[in-house]
């Protein structure tokens, strides 16, 4: 059945797929209400005719949208709403709407009220167990023209609508492009998926959100992720007497800022303190440490109206040096690296920057560059570029995240796992993606290797199946140029196949639906798993050709599998039915397993995947 997600793997493994920013997640939060939040609404209102909705956010601008699902950019305003006066408010500090029916009212505050007779008495719309049932305060409420019982109410988590007077609600947050991300906490990783910090969150609580691999409707709360740094920065506040904004610890070295625009650093894990560098007129956003020498760092400034800072040091704090000339005098809000090249990128309120330099001595930086691609209007919060230095992720205020190709790797050669973008040893049969080059030939051990497709940015080649010793060296032919790689080589280099946000390739056996948040395995079931670098195979198979539909080669190396750290069985291991270089491994589920999320991985020849997250119920 794995020719059901045929389009999803060809998408998947295109050479071109991130050339262009894309955005990862989508814009709803998921706080266990009646429908989905999201970010801070302030104002909403309706059309003359009714027909359109309309909401702005704390950016400022009017969107609106005809069915609630999706909305554009308007270029006119709603229309005025009914002004209500009220006998009294039914909470100070309330706002009133009228309705254009005698006597009924509506009103915002901490909750939402209405009333039929005027505003001497008032009903309360939303209280539900001392909350409100849209998850925080109301800002607004606008009436439907012409229809009293018709309501949409803007709240601190988003959009709502109620069509009999309050008795119900519905949300209209699904496709409201007003996700408040202020922070890229962590990146995809293994079964962990992207976590952010909401800006000003409001009611929202926690405060960080997990866009899990698998995950199709909305960020998930993750609690406690941010309690050990929140005390930090309120000790380091009480002991500094300064607002400590964000703080970056890398082994002994601590570096932290403060709203003012000082930088604390500590060589000793906080028991002594340098004088702290003074920006005046700026505000410390982030830190990115060099992880193999914590005392190479960055700092981003913010300084509205007056130019970018973005800082660097390479002794620890003792001196910094400004290497923000040329992004312009955009804000800039994070800073992220790759210390091994020398990428710096920067988030501002112009889009990403990004430049070279020496980040292990004082040196003058290329010019800053604008990364391609239209990313959404708006302000980038936070940067983060990912461990191997090949992917960049951008938090745009009120869109989202979204990710593209490094562009300081597009002259950069480097060879990875196609099924999971990690650096591994190649191994016989193994599919790997070649990142920075546009290929136009390849030699493994002096065989020729297929190259599958071959993008401007990237590469797909499968190595030669009778390949042997501990080591292979692929000739690399690229623009008439022949460009020499050392690999070592093992039996075999496991991966599981997973999408850039950690989705894991794997199907139900018995009907071939991928498997996600909303499709969940069962136990006792048949797992199908997508994987590539198992090795060689039986009968032998030839290179560059899709495994066959009946009488698979089989994996001649003994696949293991393993569920939360326990053996499960292993039906069958053999090359993908329609697929070049990938394997089909089937796995079966126990009788009896806890429902919920677990961690998989498979293991052949001494090696093991990327572990990869499975959702089960009973």
């Amino acid at each position: 059945m794995i020719y059901r997600s045929t389009i999803w793997l060809a998408l998947l493994l295109s050479p071109t797929l991130f050339a262009e920013w894309r955005r990862l997640g989508n814009a709803a939060i998921d706080l266990r209400l009646s429908g989905l939040a999201t970010g801070p609404i302030e104002r909403a209102g309706w059309s003359a005719d009714g027909g359109r909705i309309f909401a702005s956010a704390p950016m400022g601008g009017w969107l609106a949208s005809e069915d609630g699902e999706s909305w554009k950019a308007a270029l006119d305003e709603p229309v005025t709403q009914i002004a209500g006066i009220a006998a009294r408010l039914p909470e100070p500090g309330a706002t009133v709407a009228g309705t254009g029916r005698a006597g009924w009212l509506y009103a915002a505050g901490q909750n939402v009220w209405r009333s039929e007779d005027g505003g001497r008495s008032w009903r309360n719309l939303t209280i539900w167990k001392r909350s409100s049932l849209l998850g925080g305060p109301a800002r607004a409420v606008a009436v439907r023209p012409g229809v009293a019982e018709e309501i949409i109410v803007a709240a601190a988590t988003g959009l709502w609508k109620s069509v009999d007077g309050g008795t119900s609600w519905s949300s209209l947050n699904a496709g409201l492009p007003q996700l408040p991300v202020r922070r890229i906490v962590s990146l995809p990783r293994e079964a962990s998926g992207l976590r952010v910090a909401m800006l000003a969150p409001a009611t929202v609580t926690p405060a960080v959100f997990e866009w899990a691999p698998g995950e199709r409707t909305a960020w998930q709360p993750v609690g406690g992720v941010l309690a050990v740094e929140q005390e930090a920065k309120a000790a380091l506040s009480r002991e500094f007497g300064a607002l400590i904004t964000t703080i970056a610890i890398g082994g002994e070295v601590v570096y932290a800022g403060a709203a003012d625009g000082r930088v604390f650093v500590s060589l000793d894990r906080g028991a002594s303190w340098m004088p702290p560098a003074r920006n005046e007129g700026a505000a410390v956003e982030s830190f990115v440490i060099d992880p193999q020498e914590p005392r190479r760092a960055l700092v981003a400034l913010r300084r509205e109206g007056a130019g970018p800072v973005v800082l660097q040091t390479t002794n620890g704090g003792l001196f910094w040096y400004d290497i923000s000339s040329g992004i312009g005098t955009n804000a800039v809000y994070g800073v992220a690296a790759d210390f091994r090249s020398g990428a710096v990128y920067a988030a501002t309120a112009a889009g990403v920057f990004w430049t070279t330099t020496d980040l292990t001595a004082l040196a003058i930086p290329a010019p800053w560059k604008k990364t391609d691609g239209a990313l959404p209007e708006g302000p980038v919060l936070d940067v983060k570029v990912d461990a191997l230095g090949q992917t960049v992720y951008a938090a745009v205020h009120g869109h989202g995240v979204f990710y593209g190709a490094a562009p300081h790797k597009q002259s950069t050669i480097r060879v990875v796992s196609a099924a999971d973008w990690a650096e591994r040893p190649a191994a016989p049969g193994a599919l790997v993606s070649i990142l920075g080059a546009k290929l136009t030939g390849v030699r493994a051990g002096g065989r020729p290797a297929t190259v599958l497709s071959a993008g401007e940015r990237e590469s797909q080649v499968q190595l030669p199946f009778d390949l042997d010793g501990p080591t292979v060296t692929l000739a690399l032919e690229a623009g008439g140029t022949i460009i020499p790689t050392v690999l070592p080589l093992r039996p075999a280099a496991p991966a599981i196949l997973v999408d850039r946000d950690g989705t894991p390739m794997l199907m139900d056996a018995a009907t071939g639906v991928l498997i996600d948040a909303q499709n969940p395995s069962r136990s006792g079931s048949v797992l199908q798993v997508l994987a590539s670098g198992l090795g060689r195979v039986r009968p032998d198979w030839p290179a560059g050709v899709a495994g066959p539909a009946e009488n698979q080669p089989a994996v001649v190396t003994q696949v293991k599998a393993w569920l939360d750290g326990a053996p499960v069985e292993v039906v069958k291991a053999v090359l993908a039915p329609g697929y070049v270089g990938f394997y089909l491994v089937e796995v079966k589920l126990p009788d009896v397993v806890n429902a919920g999320t677990s961690e998989l991985f498979l293991e052949a020849g001494n090696s093991t995947t990327n572990r990869v997250r499975l959702y089960i119920e009973q």
